[in-house]
C-alpha cells in the first residue's frame, strides 16, 4: 500500500483504528450513527486482503448472523453492494476504491436501511436466504437434502406419492407416474428407491425469513389452512407399507420459487462408519430447497411459453448421422415432449468426430445408443428408436400421431417413403441436408399437406448451391461407402439451421412452404478446393464469409 493510502485511512472520519485481522486482512470498524429502533446489527467493517491494491477488492463486512435479518447480507457475513469497490482493473486508484465503497455503504445501504427502504428486498432475494437458511440447518446424516419437481405450479393444493433415492438423498417430486420414472432412472440409476409423500400447495405471496414457516407447529397450520383440516390430518397421520415410518414432504410453491420441508418422524439414516453402522432419524423439522426440473424452466427459464405446446408435440427424425445426431439433441433440448429416431447404421471409428456419441458408442447402433443418451440427460423427452429403416418402420406404423417428419438422410428413397405416407396421414415435413465441406446447408420446410414432389420431381439437386464434380466425394480404402469432407465446427452452421428451421415449423410459423439457406462465400469455396463456384442463384452470397436467406418452394 501507498503512504498516501495509509494516511487516508489513519486519518477517515468514518473509520476506527484498524484492529488486528489476521496476517491475510486488515479490519477496520465502520462508526454508526445511532440506529433506529429494530434496526441494529452490530458492528460493520472495512475489510481489505493483505495483497490490496493490486490483487483483491476491499468489503464491507457485518456479524454473520445478521443473514437472514438484515437484506444483502451473505452467509459469511459479507454485504453484496452495489458500486462497491470496482477492483484493481478498473484504473481507480486505492484511495477512490475505498472511498467509493464507504459512500456505498453509507448512502445505498446504511441510509435506506434505516428508512425501511430495504425491507421489500428479501422478497426480490427470497432463494439466497432460503438457501442459507437450508444450510444452517442441515446435517451430515439429514436423509434428504434437496426436492427436484417436474410438475408445473399446480392450480390447488395436492397430496401425491414422489420417490426417494435414499443413496443421493433427494426427492424426485412429480404427479405424473409416467413422466416421473423417466426422471428417476435418469437420475437414480443403481439407487434405493422409496416412496415419500408430498403435500403440494401455493401461496400467493413472497415467503420471506419473517413469513416462512419456521416450526412445525407454523408449517401444520398452514397445511389445514391450505389443504383443508381432514385432508392435513389425513397427511400427517399417514404411514408406509405395513404401518412402517414414511417420509412426508411439503413444497410450498411461492411466487418465483419453491420451498421444502422434511417432516421428523421418517425412516432414518442408516450409515455405515468402519465396522459400525448406525441409525440417524429424523426428530426435527429440516428445511430443504427445491430445484425445478420441468421443461418450462431447464428449457426456457419462463420465457418461452411455446415449450409447454412442444411438450404435446411428435417428432419423428429419420437418419442419426453428423447432422441428425446434434440437431435431435437440439430437439430435445427445446422441450419436444417424444421424439422417434430411425436409423440403421451402426457408429463406426470414422464417425465420432462429427457426431454425438463418442468412442464408446464404437459398434453400437447409432439410434438405440442416441435414444438411450437423450433418455439419461433429458427425461421431459420421451424416446423411442428403430434400429432399421423408414420403410420397415411403416410396415407397423403409421404417421396418424406424428406432427413433424425430419429427414436428414439426403437418400431420394427415404425422400419418396415419407411422401407416399404424408398423403395417408398429412403432417409437417423438413428435409435439411449439408452440401459437401459444408459450402452450403439447405432446409425445406413443407407445412401439413403442402409435398415434397412437384410434377412428380424430386427437386434436391436442383436447389444445390453448388455443381458438384463426381469425384468430391471421398472413398473408404477397401470399402465400397463414400462420405463428404468437412469438419464438425462448419457442420454447426447446418445444425442450427435446421433445428431453428424444424421448431418454427413445429410451433406453426410457416404457412407457406420455403427454403431456408446457409451459402459460405467465394473465399470459403476457393480454400476447400479450386474451381468450384456458386450457381447463379445463390452467386449473391460470393462476397461474404456466410449469408442466410430463404426462398419461396414452388
Amino acid at each position: 500500500m501507498t503512504s498516501n493510502l495509509e494516511d487516508y485511512l489513519a486519518s477517515h472520519v468514518d473509520l476506527l483504528p484498524e484492529q488486528s485481522g489476521g496476517h491475510e486482512l486488515r479490519r477496520f470498524l465502520l462508526r454508526l450513527p445511532n440506529l433506529p429502533e429494530g434496526r441494529s446489527f452490530g458492528q460493520a467493517w472495512l475489510e481489505l486482503p493483505s495483497t490490496f491494491p493490486d490483487h483483491g477488492i476491499a468489503k464491507i463486512r457485518l456479524l454473520p448472523e445478521n443473514a437472514l435479518k438484515v437484506p444483502h447480507i451473505e452467509a459469511d457475513g459479507k454485504l453484496c453492494i452495489d458500486d462497491g469497490d470496482p477492483g484493481p482493473l478498473s484504473g481507480a486508484s486505492p484511495i477512490s476504491r475505498v472511498q467509493q465503497l464507504i459512500e456505498a455503504f453509507y448512502e445505498l445501504f446504511l441510509a435506506p436501511w434505516c428508512a425501511g427502504e430495504l425491507d421489500g428486498d428479501f422478497a426480490d432475494e427470497a432463494l439466497n436466504y432460503w438457501a442459507i437458511h437450508c444450510k444452517r440447518n442441515s446435517s451430515l446424516h439429514d436423509a434428504v437434502t434437496a426436492i427436484y419437481t417436474i410438475d408445473k405450479q399446480p392450480a390447488f393444493p395436492s397430496i401425491y406419492k414422489a420417490r426417494h433415492l435414499s443413496g443421493k438423498r433427494i426427492i424426485v417430486a412429480c404427479s405424473d407416474e409416467a413422466l416421473s420414472n423417466r426422471f428417476v432412472s435418469a437420475m437414480g440409476h443403481g439407487q434405493q428407491l422409496r416412496q415419500v409423500l408430498v403435500a403440494d400447495i401455493t401461496v400467493s405471496f413472497p415467503l420471506t425469513p419473517d413469513t416462512w414457516p419456521r416450526d412445525q407447529a407454523s408449517l401444520e397450520r398452514l397445511l389445514r389452512m391450505r389443504l383443508g383440516r381432514g385432508e392435513a390430518g389425513n397427511f400427517l397421520s399417514a404411514k408406509g407399507r405395513r404401518g412402517r415410518p414414511i417420509h412426508k414432504i411439503v413444497i410450498i410453491r411461492a411466487p418465483d420459487c419453491g420451498f421444502g420441508f422434511l417432516l421428523p418422524g421418517g425412516p432414518p439414516v442408516v450409515i455405515r462408519q468402519g465396522h459400525s453402522t448406525r441409525a440417524y432419524p429424523t426428530r426435527k423439522l429440516i428445511p430443504l430447497q427445491v430445484e425445478r426440473l420441468d421443461p418450462n424452466w431447464t428449457f426456457g427459464r419462463d420465457q418461452h411459453p411455446e415449450i409447454q405446446i412442444r411438450q404435446q408435440k411428435h417428432v419423428l427424425v429419420i437418419g442419426v448421422g453428423a447432422l441428425g445426431s446434434p440437431v435431435i439433441e437440439q430437439l430435445a433440448k427445446a422441450g419436444i415432449g417424444c421424439l422417434t429416431i430411425i436409423d440403421g447404421d451402426i457408429l463406426s471409428a470414422a464417425n465420432i468426430g462429427r457426431h454425438v456419441l463418442g468412442a464408446d458408442a464404437i459398434g453400437l447402433g447409432k439410434a438405440k445408443t442416441l435414444a438411450e443418451k437423450i433418455s439419461r440427460s433429458w427425461p421431459s423427452c420421451n424416446v423411442t428408436e428403430n434400429s432399421g429403416s423408414i420403410q420397415h418402420w411403416l410396415r407397423y406404423n403409421d404417421l396418424s400421431d406424428v406432427d413433424m417428419v425430419v429427414d436428414l438422410t439426403g437418400e431420394p428413397e427415404v425422400r419418396l417413403c415419407v411422401e407416399i405416407a404424408r398423403k395417408h396421414h398429412g403432417c409437417s415435413l423438413l428435409i435439411g441436408w449439408m452440401e459437401p465441406y459444408v459450402t452450403a446447408a439447405h432446409a425445406c420446410l413443407l407445412p401439413k399437406d403442402q409435398p415434397w414432389m412437384i410434377d412428380q420431381v424430386d427437386r434436391l439437386e436442383s436447389l444445390q448451391a453448388v455443381t458438384w464434380p463426381d469425384d468430391v466425394m471421398q472413398h473408404e480404402p477397401s470399402c465400397s461407402s463414400v462420405f463428404q469432407s468437412y469438419t464438425p465446427a462448419a457442420a454447426t452452421h447446418a445444425v442450427a439451421l435446421v433445428a431453428e428451421a424444424a421448431l418454427d415449423l413445429l410451433d406453426g410459423k410457416i404457412k407457406q412452404s420455403n427454403v431456408r439457406h446457409w451459402i459460405r462465400g467465394q473465399t470459403f469455396l476457393d480454400a476447400q478446393r479450386p474451381g468450384l463456384n456458386l450457381r447463379e442463384w445463390a452467386i449473391a452470397a460470393a462476397p461474404f464469409d456466410g449469408v442466410l436467406f430463404e426462398t419461396v418452394y414452388e
